[in-house]
């Protein structure tokens, strides 16, 4: 069975439904999986390109069943399937199976300080070094036996069934994960918090099965745009980002194109720019996010050179409590280790940000400034994805002077940059959502 592409790369399928909490799912954790299928394009599709395929949660019962011969098919030629449905996998050619209805005893448990009526099989499934106990405990859609062949991963007490099975070498050599557990629609929803941290374990574990060696997302780039030896060439801003696991270079500003662009990660662009040269290169920009790039912006923008990007707006400089940056919202830990004058560059407020441009919708506000009573968003982050992949990296816009600058003091001097390209990183990787 073929499961690797012409570079020699193996690969993951993911298959929806048109599902919001499933598609929310594939962003979140599209470093670990390659491609988005709408399941009713399957007959398009080669299954045997892939090393496995993934059928989520919050699927409608229907929607498999005019491609259960090719579902079927991709298993007996040694596919790798993962299904997630609740007692709608009839459809599966496994002889023995039979699921029951039923859920948890008690739905708000998590709120009594008890434990769930759920247990590891014994003997300890392999998976279980990787995804322990609490990742799996919120409640299930039902229960199945455990057929010949079939070995049990996550059972109810007393008998009652298995809510996890892998069959791991089934006639033909294929191999089916099944589960009535739902997390993609949970995490999707943002609802759950285990079932995020189960999809953060298992798909690094999937790849892991797989032989599957992803890229760390860990090559940053420094456009140079200005000659001021400052801004050309930052002194300390490689010790910084080595320090955080990024490999750092450099590339002048007229030379942004795709060659550089395919060997970046995070592309960082200071304040001072060209704006008729990059919006020359929006499209060359757009298709790098649509890969999974990261660009970090800084700008107070005259005429803006990406489609989602907005004018800069001024807020007015009296009283100068107006240009004192705030945090707003650090669920993503940029801004958490550098002490409250982040933002005063040899102690002079006003040069971190003066004013504002409007996020995208979904974007995240990060930072106020402007008036305590009418702040405006200094900073936020926004993921790029495309309507035909699914895919899309993450864009941090700073609307104000090179970030390089800050902190200049304090235990965390210089670690502000690096601090915004570990989230972006972490995001791409789904350790972190926005």
């Amino acid at each position: 069975m073929a499961d690797v592409t012409p570079n020699g790369a193996k690969r993951i399928a993911y298959i929806h439904w048109g599902n919001s909490w499933q598609l929310r799912s594939f962003q979140d954790f599209n470093h670990y999986v390659d491609d988005l299928i709408y399941i009713h394009d399957l007959p398009r599709f080669d299954l045997s390109a892939y090393a496995a395929v993934i059928m989520p949660d919050a699927m409608d019962a229907a929607a498999p069943l005019p491609h259960r011969q090719q579902l079927n098919a991709y298993l007996k030629d040694g596919g790798f399937l993962v299904v997630s449905l609740q007692g709608h996998a009839d459809w599966l050619d496994i002889p023995g199976l039979e699921w029951t209805p039923g859920n948890c005893r008690d739905w708000l448990w998590w709120t009594k300080g008890e434990q769930l009526e759920v247990s590891f099989t014994q003997p300890l499934h392999p998976i279980t070094d990787s995804i322990p106990l609490s990742h799996m405990s919120w409640h299930w859609g039902g229960s199945y036996n455990v057929p010949e062949g079939a070995r049990s991963i996550l059972e109810i007490d007393g008998g009652r069934g298995s809510l996890f099975l892998d069959f791991p070498s089934l006639p033909g050599g294929g191999r089916l994960l099944l589960s009535t557990l739902d997390p993609h629609s949970h995490n999707g929803q943002r609802f759950m918090p285990a079932t995020t941290r189960f999809l953060q374990s298992f798909y690094p574990w999937l790849n892991r099965e797989l032989g599957i060696d992803r890229p760390l997302n860990n090559r940053f780039t420094y456009l140079q745009c200005s000659h001021v030896p400052s801004e050309w060439h930052p002194a300390w801003i490689e010790e910084s980002l080595e320090r955080a696991g990024f490999k750092t270079s450099f590339a002048p500003l007229y030379q942004l194109g795709p060659e550089l662009l395919e060997k970046t990660d995070t592309l960082y662009i200071p304040s001072s720019h060209d704006e008729f040269f990059l919006k020359s290169r929006s499209d060359e920009l757009l298709a790098f996010l649509a890969r999974g790039g990261n660009l970090v912006i800084c700008a107070e923008p005259c005429q803006p050179w990406l489609p989602f990007m907005a004018p800069f707006h001024a807020v007015s400089p009296r009283p100068f409590t107006n240009i004192k940056v705030r945090v707003r919202n650090d669920r993503f830990g940029i801004f958490a280790d550098l002490g409250e004058d982040f933002d005063g560059w040899e102690g002079i407020f006003g040069q971190y940000a003066r004013g504002w441009s409007d996020p995208p919708p979904g974007a995240i506000w990060l930072t106020d400034v402007g008036p305590e009573g009418d702040p405006k968003p200094a900073d936020w982050i926004w993921q790029y994805t495309t309507t035909t992949t699914g895919r899309g990296g993450y864009v941090f816009m700073h609307n104000g002077d090179n970030m390089t600058r800050y902190p200049d003091r304090g235990p965390k001097k210089e670690a502000l940059v690096a601090n915004v390209c570990l989230a972006l990183r972490r995001l791409s990787m789904g350790e972190l959502l926005i």
